[in-house]
């Protein structure tokens, strides 16, 4: 064979290429690559019965309506491809050519499996034939089912008629229902009345909550402050206590009453000033006993005044060291006053503090803890005037002792301490002549005694730099004191206050069932823990009058549709009874019935069951039964009425029930609204009371606590003018500036010891 028959033969062998096969069944052509050859072999089948059968089964219809469109997409392709080959299976050129063993072998196959698929078909058409005689039996069965429920709409007219024998029995249950539901409504008028009390009540209570919780968030501020400056005050104290001991070279670490060591530092330091004053005293009596051999030192003298005048640039160094010293005793003093300042500030504070504390527990019922804590406040600020007073004492004591000598004693009285002071003052102007004279001739005397002179300095000048640091000892000792003190005061306050603030967060947990919350949290946590409950509640009171508010209103528009589907309800038994009136003339035409009907109640039970059997089957065959539906359009009419006055009754029933159930809600409600009234007033006049008597404790104590402080302040008024009279005397300037005391009783040891001096040298 030549290549271009080989070629020819492939492509017609190609799947592309294939020509459509048809064989003959019969007298019919079966067209393999369309969907023609799935019809049914017998055209003969009657239009009726393949309509009734798709009629009578929606399902297989839509199915058949699906092949339909597949085989008309089918033809259309087949023609296409028909349309395309047609040039090339007509072609002349392809005639001649032979047909291969591989194409008949191929067309064979086609052919049984068409064979098999038209057998399929065959059994698949007879199996429709007996589906459709099962469908004619239905129909037949449906029809007597049709013949039957005729003669029970005929027993559902009589139902009617008995039915509307219950309407009227339920129209005195409805009259019944109105008189409750009026009574109701003027219970309900009274407990809103009662609801509008007890909401006004609890708003005055939460405004009274918040402002409580206001004053004990400003109040635990202020705690927070007080105790911050009081940690403050203890650590400037321990800095103030380690500079004295280091200053006077003691070990203070690990030792517990390091108050106590530096008092017996300072007690030594004293023996050691009173020793070398005693030295001083031997001395000028060398000193008198040296001035007979000053005549015979005169040429000497010479030799020393070199000497002195370096000692005297030596004590201009010591001086500008001195004024320094005084300079540092200045910031000191300016940095006492500031401290003093703020020790009244803080006093301020936490007088403040006490009284809102006060305010706050009079508002939370919490009586007794203030009232005991204006009595401490009162112990205490006996105990302060009482310490005043003392300390005013012993200053007079101190003062007498001071100007007070071995031949002459001076009282501790205002009116002798000052005579001594004036007789002191006076004397130092002639004193200091002969201080002059003396002066004069210790230069003398030092010239001659090299040796004794150095020894002498020496002396004079540890004695000098002793006495400084007694008398800053001093100052520092009265200032420890007194901080002291006051350190101890604030500390013990504090502390009562903290005790009674954590008795305050226990009951507030309590009260507010928040101990297991508190346990777990922590005390750091405490306070949100209990403002988060607060709020709870809050939120809960708001919650539950809003449910009222909401419940109320609900009522009043079910009682509304209530009347309104009562106003229907008649329209529609007035419409009843018309019907009932037509119904009783159709009794009186069928009183032939009578004993049929007597024994047809016996079979409506049975019915009433078939019925709802029958309901389920009518669904299905609602499309067979729609020509039947005009001729029972009455049956239907009476059905759908007996249905309506069914579902009347029942939710008339149901509306009966919740009436009650409302009228039993209502009147508990009431009960316990009124339960709570009588105590909330109860509560009222008891908490009048308490608060009368507190009142009065209150103003009686206030009373006392002012003749007091009025005493301290006079007394703190004489010890001012009392300070100043003595600081005028001394001819110090107290406007200028804030003269501490120590400086104060610096001149007057020095106006004493000056005075002491000249009385031993007179002697």
């Amino acid at each position: 064979m030549s290549n271009s028959s080989v070629s020819n033969n492939s492509d017609l062998n190609s799947p592309a290429t294939i020509p459509r096969a048809e064989t003959v069944h019969g007298r019919q052509r079966i067209d393999v690559n369309s969907n023609a050859a799935l019809r049914s072999l017998s055209p003969s089948l009657s239009r009726g019965d393949s309509e009734g059968q798709d009629y009578y089964n929606p399902h297989r219809r839509t199915v058949d309506l699906m092949d339909e469109s597949i085989e008309a997409r089918c033809t259309k392709r087949n023609k296409n491809r028909s349309e395309r080959l047609k040039p090339s299976y007509y072609d002349p050129q392809f005639l001649d050519i032979p047909f291969t063993r591989e194409q008949m072998n191929h067309y064979r196959m086609v052919a049984e499996n068409s064979n098999s698929e038209v057998a399929a078909l065959h059994v698949k058409y007879e199996t429709a034939q007996s589906e459709l005689l099962d469908l004619r039996s239905k129909l037949s069965s449906k029809e007597i089912y049709l013949q039957e429920l005729r003669a029970e709409v005929e027993n559902y007219k009589e139902n009617n008629a008995r039915q509307s024998s219950l309407i009227t029995s339920l129209r005195a249950r409805l009259q019944e229902t109105e008189e409750e539901s009026g009574l109701l409504e003027n219970s309900k008028s009274r407990a809103e009345l009662a609801m509008q009390g007890i909401i006004q009540e609890n708003r005055g209570l939460k405004e009274r909550l918040k402002e409580a919780e206001s004053t004990l968030r400003a109040h635990m501020a202020q705690l927070e402050d007080s105790k911050s400056q009081a940690s403050r005050h203890s650590i400037s104290h321990g800095h103030f206590v380690a500079q004295i001991s280091s200053s006077l070279g003691i070990e203070i670490m690990g030792k517990e009453d390091p108050e106590k060591i530096i008092l017996s530092k300072a007690s030594e330091l004293c023996k050691e000033n009173s020793a070398l004053k005693g030295n001083i005293c031997t001395l000028a009596e060398t000193i008198n006993v040296h001035e007979t051999e000053s005549k015979a030192s005169r040429e000497t003298i010479m030799k020393l005044v070199s000497e002195v005048n370096k000692e005297k640039k030596k004590n201009t160094s010591f001086n500008q060291q001195i004024e320094t010293l005084h300079k540092n005793l200045e910031n000191v003093t300016d940095a006492k006053q500031v401290l003093e300042k703020e020790i009244s500030i803080l006093t301020d504070r936490l007088n403040a503090s006490h009284r809102a504390l006060e305010a706050s527990k009079h508002e939370l019922n919490q009586v007794k803890k203030s009232a005991s804590e204006l009595d401490a406040s009162l112990k205490s600020n006996f105990g302060e005037a009482k310490a005043a007073k003392s300390l005013y004492e012993l200053f007079k004591e101190e003062l007498a002792a001071v100007l007070s000598l071995d031949t002459v004693t001076i009282k501790p009285k205002e009116e002798d301490i000052l005579k001594r002071i004036q007789d002191l003052h006076n004397r130092t102007g002639s004193k200091q002549i002969l201080i002059t004279q003396l002066e004069n001739k210790v230069c003398k005397q030092n010239e001659q005694l090299q040796n004794q002179s150095d020894l002498h300095q020496e002396a004079l000048l540890r004695a000098k730099k002793a006495e400084q640091q007694l008398e800053d000892l001093w100052a520092r000792l009265k200032l420890a004191e007194g901080e002291l003190a006051s350190g101890d005061v604030i500390k013990d306050n504090l502390s009562y206050e903290k005790q009674k603030y954590m008795k305050f967060l226990e009951q507030l947990s309590d009260k507010m069932k928040l101990e297991r919350i508190t346990a777990d949290v922590g005390f750091d946590m405490r306070l949100d823990a209990i403002l988060a409950r607060a709020d709870q509640l809050v939120k809960l009171e708001s919650d539950a009058v809003i449910g009222n508010r909401t419940l109320a209103h609900s009522l009043q528009k079910k009682l509304k549709e209530q009347k309104d589907k009562f106003d229907s309800k008649e329209l529609h038994m007035e419409l009843l009874r018309k019907k009932i009136a037509q119904l009783e003339e159709e009794k009186q035409v069928r009183t032939a019935l009578a004993v049929e009907r007597d024994d047809a109640n016996l079979t409506v039970r049975r019915l009433q069951k078939k019925v709802e059997r029958l309901q389920k089957e009518f669904n299905a065959a609602q499309a067979c039964v729609t020509e039947l539906k005009s001729r029972l359009s009455d049956t239907n009419e009476l059905k759908i009425q007996t249905m309506e006055q069914q579902k009347t009754i029942e939710h008339l029933s149901k509306s009966l029930d919740d009436l009650e159930r409302v009228k039993s809600k209502t009147h508990k409600k009431l009960i316990s609204v009124k339960s709570e009234l009588d105590y909330t007033e109860k509560e009222a006049k008891e908490e009048k009371e308490k608060t009368t008597s507190y009142i009065d404790v209150i103003t009686s104590e206030l009373k006392t606590l002012k003749t007091t402080l009025e005493e301290v302040s006079k007394r703190e008024k004489q010890l001012a003018d009392f300070r100043e009279v003595i600081s005028r005397m001394l001819g110090l300037n107290v406007n200028a500036l804030a003269l501490p005391d120590y400086e104060i009783v610096k001149r007057l040891e020095g106006l004493l010891h000056t005075h002491h001096h000249h009385v031993v040298s007179c002697a």
